[in-house]
């Protein structure tokens, strides 16, 4: 990252809080001004003792009193109000990143990945907020000290001044050769941070798989992979900056046996006191203590400039594409007009057309690879095609306001989204919804006698993913939700692959009985359950190749025979 965008990122984060790092700035001046301060209260009170003063007069007990007790003040006030703005600035941030991942394409967090995006919630926020929490305090306060120790030496001697300051050059030289090669570990270490968590998320979420195949030994050698990395990569930065501590000692400390043979002879001579030596030598410590500082808040920096670069990622990234704002009652029809999908340079759909009546049953059927689930994403606007329309109603979809027309839309998704809660508050996202809405939910994805069996019914607390929950009542649990919202069209992506025919069927007589005005469409492999389906839509390699009821579709085309006959094989 250049020094351009090095600075653009400080003031990016730094500006809706102006008036907050104004006050603490402030702040931090007053504070470096009572430190600059004490080397010359000591050096004076030195000369007075070698002269045989009177030490502390009644106005010097106060002006100690006034300076520790400011110090204190300022002190507990810049960590105050420094934490505040760290905090402030990480919960404005993830509150960004969630809204604007709300807004994004469904492709786009897709190919961001849920590891990366964990890890820029957390890691990255953390390394931003220390910028502001530690590293821009102790960076404003290093420069401070550092301009405000420079004139305090030529001040108090401008010849021993000079060789002090002589070291910076130096110093300086050796930061920027070695944070140059300190920057690129640590945009390293963020992106193996994110394939760290992603071994484990895997890890943790198919561990039963991976005993029932007996590869524990192959996922710890994933793991082991990746953690070996961070730790070669931890070690060179470690190693580079233990090559600049000590070159920084070094240098500090040839500086220190110069001027103090030069700073002797001229006490000696009476051309410097020993107040004014001892007032240099604690002014030349505040020298070198600020390069320290800029060292390790450095380190912060480079760390935090690399995480602000992932979440400008996200930030900067386009929102989902917006829709008109159309809005009406949706009556059911639904019509894709010679709809093309192309995905990475392959052509999932080609041509698709068809259209379905309200308040009719359409199945969309076709083999693995067919193109179903892509058909069924743009159906609801998850992804836009190459080419093509889809229309609802005869308006095409993203003319529709899109609130208006997901209000009346039911989506059930091939994956089973299940949070963690009660069933009821898996069921119900809605104040509108009634009681008996819900009721009728959940009888018709037969999921009533499941729920009558537990003791505690609805408010039955559900895990994590719903790991408590078999696959086929996940699943029923999903179509429930989106039956509560009484939609006027429903979508269902292969939601029934994990219960049984019979309860399948029974779900299917349920839905045609409690709500007979619906428009479904549904995305499946089994022909058996959609056999009375008013039409039946079959895909092969994303190409329509027959449409019609199963009675026409069995007499007249032959990859549907072909899809019924081995169906037929397997069941039998």
């Amino acid at each position: 990252m250049g020094k351009q965008n090095k600075a653009n990122s400080v003031i990016q984060i730094f500006r809706p809080y102006l008036g907050i790092f104004s006050v603490a700035f402030v702040i931090i001046v007053l504070a470096n001004g009572l430190n600059l301060a004490l080397p010359r209260l000591i050096g004076y009170y030195i000369d007075a003792f070698q002269n045989n003063q009177e030490l502390l007069k009644g106005q010097d007990y106060w002006l100690l009193a006034l300076l520790v007790v400011g110090l204190f003040v300022l002190a507990t006030l810049q960590t105050v109000i420094t934490v505040f703005l760290s905090e402030r600035i990480a919960r404005d941030l993830r509150s960004k990143m969630i809204t604007k991942i709300s807004k994004s394409s469904f492709s786009l967090v897709n190919n961001l990945g849920v590891s990366e995006l964990i890890t820029t919630f957390s890691s990255d926020v953390k390394n931003v907020k220390s910028i502001a929490s530690q590293g821009m305090v102790y960076f404003l306060t290093a420069v401070l000290l550092l301009i405000g120790s420079c004139v305090m030496l030529l001040i108090t001697n401008w010849y021993l001044a000079l060789i002090a300051i002589s070291i910076l050059p130096i110093v300086i030289v050796l930061f920027v050769f070695i944070f140059s090669k300190i920057s690129p570990l640590f945009s390293e270490s963020q992106l193996n941070l994110s394939k760290i968590n992603q071994v484990v998320n895997e890890s943790i979420f198919g561990s039963s798989l991976v005993r029932i195949l007996n590869s524990q030994s192959w996922e710890e050698k994933k793991f082991a992979k990746v953690n070996q990395t961070a730790k070669d990569i931890s070690i060179k930065v470690v190693t580079l900056f233990s090559l600049l501590i000590p070159s920084i000692n070094l240098v500090s400390n040839l500086a220190v046996v110069v001027i103090l043979f030069v700073g002797g002879r001229q006490i000696v001579d009476s051309s410097l006191t020993l107040g004014g030596f001892a007032s240099f030598i604690t002014y030349y410590n505040l020298l070198i203590t600020p390069i320290f500082i800029l060292g390790f808040t450095s380190q912060g920096f480079s760390r935090g400039f690399v995480s602000y670069a992932r979440i400008e990622k996200i930030l900067d990234s386009p929102d989902e594409k917006l829709y008109g704002n159309y809005q009406a009652q949706v009556k059911g029809v639904i019509e894709v007009k010679d709809v093309n999908l192309e995905m990475g340079g392959v052509q999932v759909l080609k041509g698709v057309s068809f259209k379905i009546q309200p308040g009719t049953r359409t199945a969309i059927l076709g083999p693995t690879g067919a193109g179903k689930s892509q058909l069924f994403n743009l159906m609801i606007g998850l992804s836009d095609p190459t080419s093509g329309q889809i229309l609802v109603d005869d308006v095409v979809l993203n003319n529709w306001d899109k609130e208006n027309l997901l209000s009346q839309l039911g989506l059930v998704f091939q994956d089973s989204l299940v949070f963690r809660g009660s069933l009821k508050e898996n069921i119900v996202f809605s104040n509108l919804v009634s009681e008996e809405n819900l009721n009728n939910a959940i009888y018709t994805s037969k999921l009533d006698e499941f729920v009558t069996s537990l003791e505690s019914g609805l408010e039955t607390q559900v895990s994590e993913r719903g790991a408590t929950l078999s696959g086929g009542q996940k699943q029923r649990l999903m179509l429930a939700r989106s039956l509560a919202q009484q939609p006027k069209i429903l979508l269902l992506d292969d939601f029934t692959a994990r219960v049984d025919n019979q309860t399948e069927q029974e779900i299917w007589d349920r839905l045609k009985y409690n709500f007979p005005e619906i428009t479904l469409v549904s995305i499946t492999q089994k022909i058996e359950a959609v056999k009375d389906f008013e039409q039946i839509i079959v895909l092969m390699q994303g190409e329509l190749v027959g449409v019609g009821t199963h009675q026409s579709l069995l007499e007249s085309n032959r990859e549907y025979q072909q899809i019924y006959s081995s169906q037929q094989t397997i069941e039998n």
